[in-house]
């Protein structure tokens, strides 16, 4: 068989096994836009930028979706709750190459009436579902998936007490681990910069990583302190497989987050997207727990196949594309 009908071969193989996997626990597959108004709010993400035309020529601000996640949640508002969608999604400012490609394929799946710790134990059952449906010899077979909250990271390697940081202590970090910062740098860019230096290059093996400082929290619901949002990703070899969350259902605290997010794009003179108002409106409709997950599907193929590159197992990547 040759690379190209392998590559292809397998996805077949991935997205059926999805797909079997949620129509048994009784999810239903819906489809999103993928061009739309309010594409996401995170400083962190840049969006692809482009117009909505009418015949008349009257024109409307779009971009490309980062994530199906504010579409899945009106779909959830509007009554839905067990829901999963194979989609594009869109980054710009990514590189080409390694573990990243400006397009690339997500599975997202929401249930109402559970929370994160739950979600995270489905997790691991779909991974291990399509590990056993791609191939006889599993890659998962008799593997452990670890828990670890990322306050016990910082504090084992760090020395850093999340509780009482606030931003002088996470710039303190920084210095003494020679980590660059900006002056400008949040809350939220600091703790993402030492991140990256001193905590992600220690999480090993397969292991979910949870209960991210609120700044970090995202859609997520707090824990009962209120000083974390309920959110994981999982890892699998040092490579961020997914993020999942207990969803955010407050109306009110999630407009404030989506203020806190625009005023840190201001900051960073990134383009500032309209606040999501028909989301907003769908929120309080959302009246059980619920969880959402977003899974990259071209890194698990990756780690699944035991590639090394999301090139290895795209059809078309960037590089080929625009190099």
């Amino acid at each position: 068989m040759s690379k190209i009908k392998q590559i292809a071969f397998e996805r077949q193989t991935i997205n059926q096994a999805i797909r079997l996997f949620f129509n048994d626990r009784g999810f239903i597959e819906v489809e999103t836009p993928v061009v739309v108004k309010s594409p996401g709010m995170e400083s962190n993400l840049s969006p692809f930028n482009t117009l909505v035309i009418e015949p008349n020529g009257k024109e409307y601000p779009a971009a490309l979706i980062t994530s199906p996640e504010y579409s899945m949640k009106k779909l959830l508002g509007n009554g839905m709750k067990k829901i999963f969608t194979i989609t594009k999604v869109f980054r710009n400012h990514e590189e080409f190459g390694g573990n990243h490609n400006p397009e690339f394929s997500m599975l997202e799946w929401y249930m109402q009436g559970g929370n994160y710790i739950d979600c995270m134990n489905e997790t691991e059952e779909l991974i291990n579902f399509i590990d056993q449906k791609l191939q006889s010899n599993s890659r998962f077979k008799d593997v452990l998936f670890q828990k670890t909250r990322v306050k016990d990271l910082f504090k084992k390697y760090t020395a850093l007490n999340l509780d009482s940081a606030k931003i002088n202590n996470l710039k303190e970090v920084c210095d003494k681990n020679g980590i660059h910062f900006a002056d400008n740098d949040t809350e939220s860019d600091l703790f993402y910069r030492i991140f990256l230096d001193k905590i992600e290059p220690n999480i090993s093996g397969t292991q979910f990583v949870y209960d991210y400082p609120k700044h970090q929290a995202s859609l997520s619901k707090l824990t009962d302190d209120g000083l974390y949002g309920q959110r994981f990703e999982l890892y699998v070899d040092g490579l961020e497989l997914c993020n999942g969350f207990t969803e955010l259902t407050d109306t009110q605290e999630q407009k404030e987050r989506f203020i806190e997010e625009s005023n840190e794009r201001k900051k960073l003179n990134k383009k500032v997207y309209p606040i999501d108002e028909a989301l907003l409106e769908l929120l309080p409709s959302i009246n059980q727990h619920t969880y959402g997950n977003a899974l990259g599907i071209d890194r698990l193929h990756m780690i699944l196949t035991k590639r090394n590159k999301i090139e290895d197992v795209m059809l078309f990547n960037a590089n080929k594309i625009f190099k």
